[in-house]
């Protein structure tokens, strides 16, 4: 068993997509609101918030004729953050719980001092301690933004970031939860789809309650805070790494579309390109697997240089040693995603990344202070995590909700489709 000395990533070779013309995605299982019986379009799925509104709706909402929770006089849920920016081209899309709340004009994601700067009435900081932005009501984490979810403060139910992997020691340090064992931030969950990729999701505490748990860190000996109980360190690896308990896969972590899946046995077990539990966003480091091989030991098998946007190409690796191998300066893992799951605390999920044919998301450093249209350099200088490189300037992932700030509008990117959808971004 090897040891690792640090953090890393490499894996399947993998290409960056640039951006360019625009391309059409192909149909899902539905397209319009009219395509469903008693619900709504959202995703390409027929989804339902609500049969009664006094149970499954906010306060002073009802439950509308496609089973969406909105105030009184909406309309008819679609749309209702106070203005589309992309002229409503897939309506139903990403829509909240309700409609317009406020007096305002600022539309969901733009910075705001007060509820009634909003069109949606809702003024709230995006996780703990960032700046407030207009955002909405919802029911379920499906009313939110991409990366987003939906949290319950005292009366309120809104939208709020995911910071699922902020480092914490207790719980008015997150939004949702902190589990104080190994530290860090979580979320309620149904499945592993509602978690980051290297996140599963397991019932945790009395009484138990469902959360993300934490797959993608080494462990073993002095390690072991990192892990929770019951299934905790897994060792069949090259290098040992958490793990999580698991009924069937869909508990597990999950990777993009396209990428070999993690299994379960009773535990979660990783896939077979996967040698290591790295976690995204830290230093790569390199190991041979039985073949003789240089591998990277990354969670999700993948490694970039943020900053050039390149994969750098693996050190020189001695079989023999004992200890894994870092990377060249700048060599990071990066973890894929799906944009449910979205990413950890500090990521956005960009599809920028590929496999094969097929467009895929890569968390990409979220933790700069550019708003959509400011000039960037690199996607970290940007505060939703995504550098347009053909114009210099800051932009969003706006494929799955349809949003962007004020100025800007979603547009189509270029092809391949990613999880069936036309990619777009807001310029």
């Amino acid at each position: 068993m090897r040891n690792a000395r640090a953090f890393a990533v490499l894996g399947l070779a993998m290409a960056m997509f640039g951006t360019g013309a625009a391309s059409c995605a192909g149909p899902g299982p539905c397209r319009y609101n009219s395509d469903c019986t008693d619900s709504y379009c959202a995703d390409g799925v027929c989804k339902k918030d609500c049969v009664d509104a006094k149970y499954d709706c906010p306060t002073g909402y009802i439950c509308n004729l496609i089973a969406k929770c909105e105030l009184p006089g909406a309309d008819g849920g679609v749309g209702g953050d106070g203005g589309r920016t992309d002229g409503g081209s897939e309506a139903g899309t990403g829509d909240g719980g309700g409609g317009d709340a406020g007096g305002g004009t600022k539309l969901v994601l733009d910075l705001c001092g007060s509820d009634a700067e909003c069109a949606s009435g809702l003024c709230k900081p995006s996780s703990v301690g960032a700046l407030p932005r207009c955002t909405r009501a919802c029911t379920s984490h499906a009313n939110c933004p991409q990366g987003g979810r939906c949290v319950t403060v005292g009366t309120e139910s809104y939208c709020a970031q995911s910071d699922i992997g902020r480092a914490c020691t207790a719980a008015n340090q997150c939004t949702f939860g902190c589990l104080t064992g190994p530290r860090y931030c979580t979320m309620n969950c149904q499945s592993g789809a509602d978690c980051p990729n290297g996140y599963g999701c397991q019932p945790v505490g009395s009484p138990a309650t469902n959360v993300c748990v934490k797959a993608e860190a080494p462990c073993g000996a002095g390690m072991t805070d990192a892990c929770i109980a019951p299934a905790a360190c897994d060792e069949t690896g090259l290098v040992s790494g958490c793990t999580l308990a698991c009924n069937t896969a869909a508990d597990c972590p999950q990777r993009a579309a396209g990428l070999a899946p993690w299994t379960c046995n009773g535990v979660c077990r990783r896939p077979p390109d996967v040698y290591g539990p790295l976690a995204g966003g830290v230093p790569a480091e390199y190991a041979c697997n039985a073949a003789s091989t240089i591998i990277n030991i990354c969670n999700d098998a993948q490694h970039i240089d943020f900053n050039a946007f390149s994969v750098p190409a693996p050190p020189a690796v001695n079989c023999a040693a004992a200890m894994t191998t870092p990377g060249s300066t700048g060599d990071t893992c990066v973890d894929s995603c799906r944009y449910q799951g979205g990413c950890i605390d500090g990521f956005a999920c960009t599809a920028l990344g590929s496999v094969g044919a097929g467009r895929i998301g890569l968390c990409l450093p979220a933790t700069g202070v550019g708003e959509v249209g400011v000039s960037c350099t690199r996607d970290g200088d940007c505060v939703f995590g995504y550098c347009n490189r053909n114009t210099g300037k800051c932009s969003r992932d706006c494929t799955v909700d349809g949003l962007c700030p004020t100025g800007s509008t979603c547009a189509n990117g270029s092809p391949p489709a990613v999880e069936g959808r036309t990619f777009r971004r807001c310029e």
